[in-house]
């Protein structure tokens, strides 16, 4: 009942709810302690969904049931993530293909992105795009260059690579072990990232670019954002109570020059802000 949910998610849900209640007719029960959560996801075209199952799941009792999912349709694509313990977190470990398609493939400003089963994937990529392109420059569209650019939460890598269009060297942050091995980096929390910089007693960045979760910077990376002194931070947030927040702590250092809100996901409360600080002449 997702007021934003693609077409095709929902008739993948569809599928696999129908799917269940006829495997539970046949033999009852079979599926209720081995699936402990589904995402589905898609790009338009095809869909991936991923299962997080329980440890002592039974692979044949999975296998007998997406059968009957693909006899319904449409998921193209499945993948098992396991979830070893007993609470109810909705990530289990790493993924791993276990039908059809393994990735979704997709472009967001014009870069081409591989979606693997548990990465992130913008439901309304058109204002995302319009969100992401702003990120990356000065509040009236102008171009930002530079020798060094720092973006932390790079995610699936979009604004690295925008980043990259323009800056001599671009290091990329993201502590997702998924997304960071398409990154090319290890996986890195972003202030132990920062207070690494800081240490190194290199230049500072020309630009830092963010896009945190939900619960924003929070006071160690703002601390470690302070130490470091890049003239510039452009944050992406889809809290802006998170947002207020990690502005009072990085004041009086910053100042918020604008900030503007993308409809990312329309007939929802929730939005995409933007943000653009700068570093004030007191704090040089």
């Amino acid at each position: 009942g997702c007021r934003v949910d693609h077409p095709l998610i929902e008739a993948g849900f569809a599928a696999l709810e129908r799917a269940a209640e006829q495997l539970e007719a046949a033999r009852p029960a079979v599926l209720g302690e081995s699936i402990r959560h589904v995402w589905i996801k898609t790009n338009g075209a095809r869909l991936l969904v991923t299962l997080i199952v329980a440890a002592d799941a039974d692979e044949t009792d999975l296998a007998a049931w997406l059968d009957l999912v693909e006899m319904i349709g449409p998921p193209a694509g499945y993948a098992l993530a396991v979830h070893e313990g007993q609470g109810n977190a909705v990530r289990g470990g790493p993924a791993r293909p276990f039908r059809g398609v393994a990735s979704l493939e997709t472009a967001l400003c014009g870069v081409p992105l591989h979606i693997e089963p548990l990465g992130f994937l913008q439901p309304n990529p058109a204002v995302a795009g319009r969100a992401y392109e702003a990120l990356c420059a000065l509040p009236d569209g102008t171009p930002l260059r530079g020798a060094r650019a720092l973006d932390l939460f790079a995610g699936a890598g979009v604004t690295t690579a925008l980043l990259r269009r323009a800056f001599d060297t671009v290091r990329p942050v993201e502590s997702y072990p998924e997304s960071a091995a398409a990154l090319g980096v290890p996986a890195e929390d972003a202030a132990e990232a920062v207070r690494a910089w800081v240490e190194a007693a290199e230049a500072p960045p020309d630009l830092i670019v963010a896009n945190p979760p939900r619960a924003g910077f929070g006071p160690a990376l703002c601390r470690a954002l302070l130490a470091l002194a890049a003239p510039r931070i452009h944050v992406m947030s889809c809290n802006p109570h998170s947002l207020a927040r990690d502005l009072e702590r990085l004041a009086p250092s910053y100042r918020l020059e604008a900030a503007r809100a993308f409809d990312t996901l329309p007939q929802t409360p929730h939005v995409e802000v933007v943000a653009w600080l700068v570093r004030t002449e007191e704090a040089r």
